[in-house]
This record gives structure tokens, sequence and C-alpha cells, in this order.
């Protein structure tokens, strides 16, 4: 017997950039933001919260063999706030740790649940990463070729 659907939400875009690089113990990372509501921007305090975590990340980067880059994503949704950081490792993999915080007050990340990997709006910047992967480091370019492919502004 079929179990009766959950509705499906409406696609809407939403607003995402790139922020900066940050150090995560022997790699740089990539970050770029997602706004689900441009007229609630995220809070610098949790900017600096999740930059404080994937530098944080640092030593368990380093017990992997990493390729030294990596992304994250910084995605301010409607039920939550998610931070996502991914590192290339050999073999041209990305890993991934995902963190999740309630929305207002402080950025107070926890381990999401091990089942999650991304919505649809985080998923348009890991495939933007992928093609800069792609486009760089595996046709002969540097990591610093890498670094600089950066997510427009746009939308997702």
């Amino acid at each position: 017997m079929s179990q009766p659907v959950p509705e499906i939400s409406a696609y809407q875009p939403r607003a995402a950039w790139f922020d900066g690089l940050v150090d995560c113990g022997p790699a740089s990372i990539k970050l770029s933001l997602i706004e689900a509501d441009p007229a609630k921007p995220i809070a610098p305090a949790a900017i600096d919260k999740a930059r404080a975590l994937i530098e944080a990340a640092g030593g368990k980067l380093a017990q992997t063999r990493h390729l030294g880059a990596g992304f994250a994503i910084l995605h301010q949704g409607q039920e939550g706030l998610w931070l996502l950081l991914h590192w290339w490792i050999e073999g041209d993999i990305a890993t991934q740790m995902l963190w999740r915080s309630k929305l207002g007050g402080d950025a107070d990340f926890i381990p999401a649940e091990p089942l999650l990997m991304a919505c649809v709006w985080e998923l348009a910047i890991i495939d933007f990463e992928r093609r800069a992967w792609m486009d760089t480091a595996m046709s002969g370019k540097s990591i610093t070729d890498y670094l600089t492919r950066t997510m427009p502004r746009g939308t997702v």
C-alpha cells in the first residue's frame, strides 16, 4: 500500500555568490553563500562562525589524501542554516561534512543527520564546483586556477 506523498514546494530561485577563501589546515576552501530571502541577509556573525568551523575542520582534512582545495556552502534556507564543507581527495572525489543550525539568534551549528547530502539550491553550487574542478585541476591547470574560478553573483 502506498504512503501519501508530502507536498513538494514550488521552486523559487535563491541569491547565491562567492564570499571568499577560508584556510582549512593545509587546504584552501572556497566559501559560497545562498540566501532564501535577501530581505533577511545572513548575519555576519553566522558567516564568521561558519568560517571558524571550516578552519577547525583542518585536522580532519589533513588526515585524508586531500588535494589542497575544496569548497563550502553556507545556506540560509527557510527552515534552517546549513553549512556544507567539501574538499577534493585523490581520485577526484569530493568529501563532505554537513552541519545545521536553527534560524535566528546565534548560529549554533551541530552535525546534520548522516543521510542528508544537499538540497536543490546547494546542488547548483556543487555542480559549479564540479565543472570548475574538471576545467582546471583535471585539465592540467593548477589548484590556484581552481581557487580563482568562483561562483558569480546570481541565483541558483
